[in-house]
C-alpha cells in the first residue's frame, strides 16, 4: 500500500483524463464528447437565435370568398406578405393575432377552399417600385440553463487491509480509487442521458437536465412503425428544421435492444464491417435519405427509444475548478480516506436540430 504523506493529504489531482480512459461501452456518450470549458455559474445560462418560421396551418376551414384565415401561428405574417396555400397565392394585407386578413387569388391565382390543418407557407414580401423604406421586425434571442450537478465518491482502507495483500492487487487504495471514477462516469453519463432539471427550494441540491428532457420537438412515436420509417422520419423533421444546413456531427444513440432491430434492417440501409472468417452482420452505420450516420450502443438508453443528436450541438462542461478531481482526506482512526469530486452541466444548443423516437417495439 501507498504512504500516505503529510505533504498530499488535502491537495486535488485532476483524474478527468483517467475518467476519459475507462471503458468507453459503459460511458459511450463522455467517450465521443469529452468534455468542454467550464462554465461559471451553477445556473449555466446560454443564448440562442433562429429565424422566424416560414410555414404554419390553418386552424378553421375557409371557402373560396373568405378574407379571414385563421392560423396557429400568426406572428411569423406582416401586411404586405405573399403567402401560399394549396395553389393559390393570398396577400396578407392585415393581422390580428392568429387572424389573417388577406386578398384572394392573387397574382392571378384561382382562389379554392382553404381546409383545416392545409400548410401556410410564407413565400416573399410584396415589393413597390418607390416604396418607402419597410418597417424592420426583430425576432428576440431566447435563454436557455441548465444547472450544474455534483457527482461525489469516497474511498475508505482499513489499515488491516492496506497491510494485507489482496489477491495481488499492489496498491488497494489505488484499485478501489479506479472503481470509483468508474462509478461516477456512469452516473455522469446516466445523467446526460436521463437526467431531470431539477433545484431543491434551498439550492443546496441541484440536478441537470440531459438529452431526453430537452428535446421535446421533434418526439417521434414509434409504436406499431418499422425502425427504419422511424428512423427517415426523424432524420426528415430535422432536415425540416434546418438541422442539417451546417453538416453537424450526428449520431443515433440506441440501447442494446434497437441495435439488434437495426442489425436486422435492409442492407441497403446499413453500412457493415465485416471480416472474412465471421458470419452475421454488424451495423456500424445507417444510411437515409438525409445521410448517413454513425450508431453509438449506450445501455443507458431505454431499450424502446433512441435519439438522432448533433454532438456538434451539446457539450458537457464542469463548473470552474470543479472537474473530477481526487483528494486525499488522510487518517482518520485505523483507516485512511479519501474523496472524488466533480460538478457538471450539460448544454445542448438548438433543440430542433434533435430528435428522439419513443414507444419501439
Amino acid at each position: 500500500m501507498t504512504i500516505i504523506q503529510n505533504q498530499i493529504i488535502g491537495k486535488k489531482e485532476d483524474v478527468t483524463d483517467e475518467l476519459l480512459l475507462l471503458n468507453p461501452h459503459q460511458t459511450p456518450f463522455i467517450s465521443a464528447k469529452g468534455f468542454s470549458d467550464a462554465v461559471t455559474q451553477v445556473e449555466h445560462t446560454w443564448f440562442e437565435d433562429e429565424m422566424y418560421a416560414d410555414e404554419t396551418t390553418a386552424t378553421g376551414a375557409a371557402d373560396a370568398a373568405a378574407t379571414t384565415l385563421a392560423v396557429a401561428d400568426g406572428s411569423i405574417f406582416e401586411p404586405k406578405h405573399v403567402i401560399k396555400v394549396g395553389e393559390e397565392l393570398m396577400l396578407v394585407t392585415a393581422v390580428d393575432g392568429n387572424d389573417l386578413t388577406v386578398s384572394r387569388g392573387y397574382a392571378g391565382t384561382t382562389a379554392g377552399a382553404v381546409a383545416s390543418g392545409a400548410k401556410v407557407e410564407f413565400q416573399f414580401v410584396e415589393g413597390v417600385e418607390g416604396a418607402d423604406a419597410r418597417k424592420a421586425r426583430f425576432k428576440a434571442r431566447t435563454r436557455h440553463t441548465n444547472f450544474t450537478q455534483i457527482f461525489d465518491e469516497s474511498i475508505s482502507i482499513s489499515g488491516t487491509a492496506a497491510a494485507t495483500s489482496q489477491y495481488n492487487i499492489d496498491d488497494l487504495y489505488e484499485y478501489e480509487k479506479q472503481k470509483k471514477q468508474l462509478e461516477l462516469a456512469l452516473q455522469l453519463e446516466k445523467a446526460v442521458i436521463n437526467g431531470v432539471k431539477y433545484e431543491s427550494p434551498d439550492g443546496l441540491v441541484r440536478q441537470m437536465g440531459g438529452l431526453r428532457n430537452f428535446i421535446k420537438t421533434n418526439v417521434t412515436d414509434g409504436a406499431g412503425k418499422d425502425i427504419d420509417a422511424v428512423i427517415n422520419d426523424m432524420a426528415q423533421t430535422v432536415y425540416e428544421a434546418g438541422g442539417f444546413a451546417t453538416g453537424g456531427n450526428y449520431k443515433i444513440v440506441v440501447g442494446a435492444k434497437q441495435k439488434r432491430a437495426l442489425s436486422k434492417v435492409d442492407q441497403g440501409s446499413i453500412r457493415l464491417t465485416r471480416a472474412e472468417n465471421t458470419r452475421g452482420q454488424v451495423v456500424d452505420f445507417y444510411v437515409t435519405d438525409f445521410g448517413e450516420f454513425e450508431i453509438v450502443l449506450n445501455n443507458n438508453v431505454g431499450g424502446d427509444e433512441l435519439f438522432l443528436v448533433d454532438f456538434n450541438r451539446v457539450d458537457i462542461r464542469p463548473l470552474q475548478t470543479r472537474q473530477f478531481s481526487h483528494e486525499y482526506l488522510g487518517k482518520k482512526g485505523d483507516y485512511i480516506t479519501g474523496s472524488i469530486v466533480g460538478e457538471y452541466t450539460f448544454e445542448l444548443h438548438q433543440e430542433k436540430a434533435h430528435a428522439r423516437a419513443k414507444n419501439l417495439a
